[in-house]
């Protein structure tokens, strides 16, 4: 795949990996990495802090048990604003190409 192309599916997939609730950075990452194996944990946390620069993501810092203090990241207004916008987009793209490569009947 493309890396601009992946760069916006991957930043969509981290925005919808927080949709359902908080989550701590390496969850995400490992969320991700399951359907995009080629993926480099640190383009995950790149994506996390590049979403948290522009807005969309807002992040807590809490005690691990016993180990280090961990990220939890949850979507911001903004973020479920551009969840929504980035998520319109994609199935609009999806639909074109869809029907665009589809083989004629």
């Amino acid at each position: 795949m493309d890396g601009q192309m992946k760069k916006g599916v991957l930043e969509l997939c981290v925005l919808g990996t927080l949709s359902g609730r908080q989550r701590y950075g390496y969850e995400v990452a490992r969320e991700v990495r399951a359907r995009f194996p080629e993926v480099q944990e640190s383009t995950v946390y790149a994506i996390l802090r590049r979403l948290r620069a522009e807005g969309s993501l807002e992040c807590e810092h809490r005690s691990g048990s016993g180990g280090p203090t961990r990220k939890y990241y949850r979507l911001s207004a903004a973020g479920r604003t551009a969840l929504c916008q980035r998520l319109e987009a994609w199935q609009q793209m999806a639909a074109a190409v869809e029907a665009l490569c589809a083989p004629e009947v």
